[in-house]
């Protein structure tokens, strides 16, 4: 039955070709492995929608009384920890012929770590749940960056060229429209209501699917890769930063990337103002996931499509939505949108800048597979993974910014840099023309 899913986004013609980018060996397998790591990769972003720190884990720790600046760190914990250590997780990996376990072992952990989450709203408060909770949020992200990085070594290992994209953007769609209930739930009640053993309930949900992504993922069929025997994992990982010097490509994708990130960095200050036009009504809340939700959902496998045909143009055409949102954004809130529909505007806008951030998404995760090749590919996602970590935490800046000049000011610079990241993604070559023959 899962097999099905890969017949769903081929034709049979596309089927009989000859696959790109994998061995004759591995071919023999990629109906099974699109299935079952689409269910994996389904099953870890609804765990994702059900723990969203700038939702979930915000709404929590409000309610077990846990002081503000341990609420402000949730987001650049959950990022940027799970990005930073990828450079020395690739080196390790590397020693390793079959890649697929680390992705499970990964994959365990964020489930033990999120049913830990669930277990100190249940018996704790205050200050040390909020500790705890952060706590169990530093070893969820570090476990979050060894199957970021695994997931797409196997990928590139198991799946062609032409098909990766599909995959992501499916598993996208399907976990945008699972995630909907959750918004409409907070739509239909109040959350100052909600007992706290609901997040907890959310949280074990969430550890569950977790665990049924790692038992799926440890099924996938990976043939053994070429493994380094280096002395030191920590200096070859460093040494792999050597690439945005050799790769001028690589480069300048990093700095596409790195602009393009601005894009989901925005959409927290648009829950802010969404907040201040409706007063703060719950509803509004709720409305918010629904429309990011949908993005996804309606999205999702589309861009997977473009992705394939051109991920370089993906990027470039979601980069320049996404800023020319966020322009439209600063320019709309400086009315009294409280007065004119502000609720439902807000939902409008947050849908359009979900879709350009799902298309960001599956665009560079693509481009970055497709670019490298067999023998560099774990480097190349450490390398890039590992800079994105620093500019997030350098981004936690912009927060100091909203309070001096307002978020509508932070918003509309948002955009500038969306559409800088999108002219910069229009320079790059198409992926993988220099690699087509050894990827």
């Amino acid at each position: 039955m899962i097999e099905k899913l890969y017949e769903l986004v081929t034709s049979e013609d596309e089927r009989k070709e000859k696959p790109a980018g994998i061995s004759d060996e591995a071919a023999e397998h990629i109906g099974r492995n699109f299935g079952r790591q689409v269910v994996a990769s389904v099953c870890s972003k609804i765990g994702d929608q059900l723990s969203k720190p700038g939702v979930i884990l915000t709404w929590l720790l409000t309610a077990l009384g846990s002081p503000t600046y341990l609420i402000g760190l949730l987001a650049p914990v959950r990022e940027a920890g799970s990005l930073l250590p990828q450079i020395w997780v690739s080196g390790f990996i590397r020693r390793f012929p079959i890649r697929k376990g680390f992705w499970v072992i990964g994959s365990v952990l964020q489930g033990g770590a999120a049913i830990g989450m669930g277990l100190a709203a249940l018996f704790l408060e205050g200050v040390i749940a909020g500790w705890t909770i952060v706590g169990l949020l530093v070893f969820f992200s570090l476990s979050r960056g060894i199957c970021s990085i695994s997931s797409k070594v196997v990928l590139g290992k198991t799946i062609p060229k032409t098909r990766r994209g599909r995959l992501s953007g499916l598993a996208s769609s399907i976990s945008g429209w699972s995630a909907l209930g959750v918004g409409l739930f907070f739509v239909f009640y109040r959350a100052e209501d909600l007992p706290t053993v609901l997040f907890a309930t959310l949280l074990f949900l969430a550890g569950g699917l977790w665990l049924v992504a790692a038992s799926m993922m440890s099924t996938v069929k990976e043939l053994p890769s070429e493994v380094s025997e280096g002395d030191n994992p920590i200096r070859e990982s460093l040494e792999s930063f050597r690439f945005l010097r050799e790769d001028p490509v690589f480069l300048r994708f990093c700095l596409a990337r790195a602009l393009l990130a601005s894009t989901v960095l925005s959409m927290p200050f648009y829950v802010v103002l969404a907040h201040k036009a409706t007063g703060g009504k719950i509803a509004s809340l709720g409305i918010l996931m629904i429309a990011g939700s949908l993005a996804t959902a309606l999205s999702g496998a589309t861009w997977g499509r473009l992705s394939d045909s051109s991920s370089r143009k993906t990027l470039a055409i979601a980069g320049l939505a996404a800023g020319l949102v966020g322009c439209l954004t600063g320019a709309l809130s400086g009315w009294e949108l409280e007065r004119t529909g502000g609720l439902w505007l807000y939902g409008v806008l947050f849908f359009l800048i979900g879709l350009a951030h799902t298309g960001i998404r599956v665009g560079r995760k693509t481009y970055l597979i497709d670019h490298a090749t067999k023998d560099n590919r774990a480097r190349l996602v450490a390398v890039s993974n590992t800079l994105m970590g620093v500019v997030l935490l350098i981004s936690g800046s912009f927060g100091l910014l909203a309070s001096a000049v307002g978020e509508r000011i932070v918003i509309l610079v948002f955009g500038v840099l969306g559409i800088a990241g999108a002219l910069l993604a229009f320079t790059l070559p198409e992926a993988g023309e220099e690699n087509s023959s050894s990827s």
